[in-house]
């Protein structure tokens, strides 16, 4: 009887064990969730920066076609930096007029990385692009 009853406390015939084995699982889920979307989040911003450098460099060559001088191609290059929702971190013209050349920087939004110092820098994308002139 005493051994009956030790046998049924150690087994958890109110759940403990079952509950245990949920919390577990739980907690696990929440945690790769977390991880993914922080990685996700990472990936997406580097994706948007390499497409956005590339239309700012686009928008940057264009106007560089159209007869625009480097001031008039790097007003276009921010322009368009402000609509892709990117920073224009650098711009430069070739010194012949034929290359146009642009580096952007995007922040991942992220909920945990950007918040700690020594991950913070992995939340900052840059994605450089160089565009030939048009014509």
């Amino acid at each position: 009887m005493e051994r009956e009853r030790r046998v049924r406390r150690t087994c958890g015939e109110d759940g403990g064990i079952v509950t245990g084995w949920l919390l577990r699982l739980i907690v696990s889920i929440a945690i790769l969730g977390l991880v993914v979307f922080e990685a996700g989040a990472i990936i997406v911003a580097r994706v948007n920066a390499d497409a956005a450098a590339t239309e700012v460099a686009g928008a940057a060559a264009t106007s560089v076609a159209s007869g625009g001088n480097a001031k008039a191609a790097e007003q276009a290059a921010r322009a368009e930096a402000a609509a892709q929702n990117v920073t224009l971190v650098e711009f430069s013209l070739a010194e012949d007029h034929k290359t146009v050349t642009v580096t952007v920087e995007k922040t991942a939004k992220t909920l945990l990385v950007h918040r700690l110092s020594w991950t913070k820098s992995w939340t900052v994308v840059h994605a450089v692009r160089r565009r030939p002139v048009p014509g």
